[in-house]
């Protein structure tokens, strides 16, 4: 009977396998395919299958197909078709391709020897996880689990490419999910790694098909918006499938341009062709492949090896192939750099090399140093343990938190730390990326924007004109008109205005400061300086600031008007808290103990959970030495969109969250809502069966006394609770609502499908903001609640533009740009790169300046308006940057 090994490369995106017999060596090609897709699908039956096969299914039942299942690998399992999988039964459908086809060239006779490849970093329980996959597949069969970088620079230097007067290897590896780095030691035919290997996990194939798949859709849009909304959007089935094939299309694109100058594409669905580039494409990319670079760099430097010790850098990984990807490493490394007309054969090849070896060798595999030990199953005999190849290039995990890459976004300077003293738990946030807004028309057009119009009260459906006055397109039309605009002072992060006072929160290299300001000329009379103050409001009795100290602990402190700090709290908190000044009372809510990220792998949604917690302060009593008393308001849970498998950030509208405190109006306490669900969780097993929420309705007055209201259940899920002169108005899954004088509840206005509603009081009025689309933000308007009518009237919208901010994001410094001012309103929005400011009263909305970068309206003051200005700024989402507060007469 034949004897023969294996080498297989378990990729994010694609995988591939190499026989070696007799040694000689052979690329396996399954089901015609050299390079094989990673999918995996749970059909119908339960059965789990692998493969192109798996691809295909995703047009039909996306639910019941994984993509990636590589990065479940040591997070839990994951759910198809409402099942929940584990990873390495996963891994197992996968490596069964390969398995299969060997057996059938060599008679059914199992392989004497797999090699299966890992990223270097992976720890033990990894690793395990690809043990496990390996037992499941084959019995009594040596198993070797050997580094990717290691496994290609075996074949590199079988291959005679690492020739060159260093004694250090290089490994380059681009794939379709990450990527990685490492520095590797030569000593004839082992290698081991080096210091520590660099990467990115925000790097790979997968998310440049997902910028070229943007790119094209700015196209699409433009020939059919409505078409491209609903294949971005809409669950059907038939949306789905078309997704899925733009997928398939960009990725076809990203690769053709590996060839050729252009990539011309046919869209059935509009019946129209989209183009891209390879400019278009090094545009989309170029930042990213010269990150990679600059990983790679650092990583020779952190292992302390010089440029001119390297023998060879070797470029692995299928998205290494793009030209843009050999220009820019050559030139950083040139005649150094090695590559092989496949690279994502190459680290396959090398773990076959390292079989085939071992299987000649025939060594012992108690032996080999590092051993994992295979546990041994009823009925069967027990198999040889894993091996790590040659024992000294294995690489332990590193123990602390995984490390951001250099230059990347970070939490910005209201992010709250965790119990580690980094960002609270969750990912790091980045701006949605990807798509580029069609640019509309250069006025301030209300034209056919409708998602503020309705049947419940409001005009008919369909109605394409504005209710109201017509609104002209800038200050020719009257009203306020700009005079000149005059800055104030650079450094800022956020400023307030009370009972004629202005402060601003600035930060600098040496720490934040809070400083009272004379007046616009940008004088300061008093400041307070504190460490990183991460959260303060102000009110016309004083001031409550929460500066953070150390990892999960804080200080609070409640100052007067002048800044004198009356007294200081050592507090611990969890997450980014939320402050609230109202008259004389601050409240402070926040999570008493750390949050807990979920998602379907444990049967929860995509969210996090914990527990909520505030204090009282009084603003205006006597100093206080005695710390206040947390009161525990309960269990919250937050359900988040899942955005890349990465970002939690915009809550899910459809779900029952828990909501941010918001402070009543005309009354003198606040509100907040909390998201709170049971279920079953089994002793032995670490996942939630028959989940069922609700929403807790929490009313907290001056004095602590809060008086929960459960949800009755059957009602919309909600997102906003206003208590504005004594009506509740609610922002629920289904739209905007409002209580009538009757006691009755109306829906006012449904929510877009895939938009949000929010409403925001100014004054005796109260206006209704809406956005058509959350990821990516796509159009807005704005409207007014007609307190005679009980209906809401259309004021102002565009479809081509987008609301400065987000309406459901998480994080506080992505709130929408608006503020209010008596009875009207001011607020950006974002068209063709340019901020424009809106002012809104309830006769109409206009457009009063326009301006590139970011404008944020702050607050009125007797003389105009204050505005923070960021001409630089352009991405509308994120503003965590300090920008320059001027003064716009009016």
């Amino acid at each position: 009977m034949a004897q023969w090994c294996l080498g297989v490369d378990l990729g994010t995106s694609f995988s591939a396998g190499v026989i070696a017999a007799d040694g000689r060596f052979d690329v396996l090609e399954v089901e015609g395919e050299r390079r094989v897709p990673s999918a995996v699908m749970l059909d119908e039956r339960g059965t789990l299958v692998a493969g192109r096969i798996a691809q295909r299914g995703i047009g039909i039942n996306p639910e019941r197909v994984e993509r990636n299942p590589k990065r479940y690998v040591g997070r839990g399992r994951m759910l198809l078709g409402g099942v929940p999988v584990d990873v390495a039964d996963a891994m197992a459908a996968l490596l069964e391709l390969f398995v299969s086809e060997g057996r059938r060239r060599f008679d059914g006779a199992d392989p004497d020897c797999i090699a299966l490849t890992h990223p270097v970093a992976w720890g033990d329980d990894r690793k395990a996880v690809l043990l496990a996959a390996a037992r499941k597949v084959v019995r009594g069969v040596r198993i070797v689990l050997v580094d990717e970088p290691v496994a290609s620079a075996r074949y590199f230097a079988s291959a005679g490419r690492a020739a060159g007067g260093g004694s250090h290897l290089a490994v380059y590896d681009l794939g379709g999910g990450t990527f990685d780095a490492a520095v590797l030691t030569v000593d004839g035919s082992d290698f081991a790694v080096v210091g520590e290997p660099g990467g990115s996990d925000e790097i790979g194939g997968e998310g440049f098909d997902e910028q070229v798949f943007a790119f094209l859709g700015t196209q699409i849009e433009r020939h059919d918006a409505e078409w491209w909304q609903q294949v971005t959007t809409n669950p059907e089935r038939r949306y789905v499938s078309y997704a899925a094939d733009l997928l398939k299309m960009a990725r076809e694109a990203k690769e053709t341009l590996s060839k050729f100058d252009t990539s011309s594409h046919y869209v059935v669905g509009i019946n129209e062709d989209v183009h891209i580039t390879r400019a278009d494409l090094e545009d989309l990319i170029g930042e990213d492949i010269v990150r990679t670079v600059d990983i790679l760099d650092e990583t020779i430097r952190g292992a302390g090896v010089q440029t001119e010790e390297l023998a060879a850098v070797f470029m692995t990984g299928g998205p290494s192939r793009m030209p843009l990807v050999q220009k820019v490493v050559r030139e950083r490394f040139g005649e150094r750099v090695r590559t092989y007309d496949d690279p994502k054969i190459v680290v396959a090849y090398g773990a076959a090399q390292l079989a085939w070896k071992l299987k000649v060798e025939s060594r012992d595999p108690a032996q080999s140093s590092g051993s994992v030990a295979a546990p041994a199953s009823s009925g069967h005999p027990a198999a040889p343990a894993a091996e790590p190849a040659r024992g000294r290039h294995a690489f332990p995990a590193p123990s602390g938190p995984a490390a951001v890459p250099q230059g990347a976004p970070g939490p910005g300077p209201h992010a709250f730390a965790g119990p580690q003293g980094g960002p609270a738990a969750g990912p790091a946030v980045t701006p949605t990326g990807g798509h580029r807004a069609a640019p509309g028309p250069a006025d301030g057009a209300t034209g056919g924007h409708q998602i503020l119009t309705g049947p419940a009260g409001g005009p008919a459906a369909g109605h394409q004109s504005p209710v109201g006055p017509a609104v002209p397109a800038g200050p020719a039309g009257g009203g306020p008109t700009v005079q000149g605009i005059e800055k104030v002072v650079d450094g800022v992060l956020e400023a307030r205005v009370e009972a004629g006072r202005i402060f601003v929160h600035q930060a600098f290299e040496n720490g934040h400061f809070l400083r009272r300001l004379d007046g616009v000329d940008g004088r300061h009379d008093r400041e307070l300086g504190f460490g990183r103050l991460v959260e303060w409001e102000a009110s016309r009795e004083g001031i409550v600031t929460v500066e953070q100290v150390g990892p999960a602990q804080v200080l609070v402190r409640t100052l007067t008007p002048d800044l004198a700090i009356r007294g200081t709290y050592p507090m611990q908190m969890w997450g980014n808290p939320g402050v609230i000044a109202h008259g004389r009372t601050a409240w402070v809510f926040f999570q008493s103990r750390q949050p807990t990220p979920t998602d379907p792998t444990v049967g929860l949604p995509w969210g996090e959970t914990g527990q909520l917690a505030m204090i009282e302060l009084d603003l205006a009593g006597g100093f206080a030495f005695q710390p206040p008393q947390p009161r525990e308001l309960g269990a919250q849970a937050q359900w988040f969109l899942n955005e890349d498998n990465r970002l939690r950030r915009l809550l899910d509208q459809e779900a029952p969250s828990g909501t941010e405190p918001a402070p009543s109006v005309g009354a003198p306490g606040c509100t907040v809502v909390l998201g709170q669900f049971s279920s079953n969780k089994p002793m032995f097993q670490n996942r939630h069966q028959d989940f069922r929420p609700w929403q807790v309705l929490c009313l907290v007055d001056p004095g602590g006394v809060v008086r929960p209201t459960i949800r009755e259940p059957g009602r919309p899920w909600l997102h906003q609770v206003v208590l504005h002169r004594g009506r509740w108005f609610t922002s629920s899954s289904a739209g905007l609502e409002a209580d009538l004088p009757n006691g009755q509840t109306k829906l006012v206005m449904p929510r877009p499908r895939a938009g949000a509603l929010r409403w925001f009081p100014a004054g005796s009025q109260i206006y209704a903001v809406g956005t058509d689309q959350l990821s990516p933000a796509r159009g807005w308007s704005v409207g007014i609640f007609d307190q005679r009518s009980q209906t809401l009237e259309f004021l102002m919208g565009k479809q081509s533009a987008t609301l400065a901010g987000h309406l459901t994001s998480r994080y506080r410094w992505e709130r929408p740009r608006l503020v209010a001012d008596g009875d009207s309103m001011w607020m950006t929005m974002l068209d063709a790169g340019r901020s424009r400011l809106l002012h809104v009263t309830p006769g109409g909305a206009r457009e009063v300046h326009r301006t590139p970068g970011m404008f944020e309206p702050v607050a009125r003051v007797a003389t105009g308006l204050l505005c923070l200005h960021r001409p630089a700024d352009t991405s509308g989402t994120t503003r965590d940057q300090p920008a320059t507060l001027v003064h716009m007469p009016l």
